[in-house]
C-alpha cells in the first residue's frame, strides 16, 4: 500500500488553523491556481487570520503554478520569489501580495553536512559546513 502526503492541502489546513501575527495589518484576498489541480485555493487574509476555501472567486492577486513547483514551495524546497523571477510562477494583480505570501511559507529544509572531526573521524552535524568541502585531512 502506498501512502501519499498532500503537502499542499496540509499547508493550507495549517494556515487556516494558525493565527499569523506577521499579517496583523493586512486585509487581502489571493487565489492559487495550480495547472492540474481542479478548483483553485482561495485565501482571505484578514488581519492575522486566514480563511481558506476551494473557489475560483476573484481575488486581489492570482498566483499560477504547476502542482510540482508549488509543492516544493510549501515544503521550503523552492523559493517563491526566485520562481516568479524565472517565470515558473506567474502572478496577476497586486504583486506585493506575493511578498506577503512568502511570510507564510516555511524556510528551506535543514541540511546535514559531513564534517571531519579533529580525531579524523567523519561526523554528520546538522547545519554546519566544513572548510574543506567535507574531505578528510591526511597527516
Amino acid at each position: 500500500m502506498t501512502v501519499t502526503t498532500d503537502h499542499i492541502g496540509d499547508f493550507f489546513d495549517q494556515l487556516a488553523e494558525t493565527p499569523q501575527p506577521l499579517l496583523h495589518d493586512i486585509y487581502a484576498t489571493m487565489r492559487i491556481d495550480l495547472d492540474d489541480d481542479g478548483k483553485p485555493w482561495h485565501l482571505t487574509l484578514d488581519h492575522g487570520r486566514i480563511s481558506v476555501s476551494r473557489s475560483d472567486t476573484s481575488a486581489g492577486a492570482i498566483v499560477r503554478s504547476d502542482r510540482a513547483l508549488f509543492e516544493q514551495i510549501v515544503t521550503g524546497e523552492a523559493n517563491t520569489l526566485t520562481a516568479a523571477l524565472r517565470g515558473r510562477l506567474r502572478i496577476e494583480g497586486d504583486a506585493r501580495l506575493l511578498v506577503v505570501f512568502t511570510r507564510l511559507l516555511p524556510g528551506p529544509p535543514r541540511r546535514r553536512t559531513t564534517v571531519p572531526s579533529p580525531t579524523g573521524h567523519t561526523e554528520t552535524t546538522p547545519g554546519t559546513k566544513s572548510r574543506n568541502g567535507g574531505k578528510e585531512r591526511r597527516s
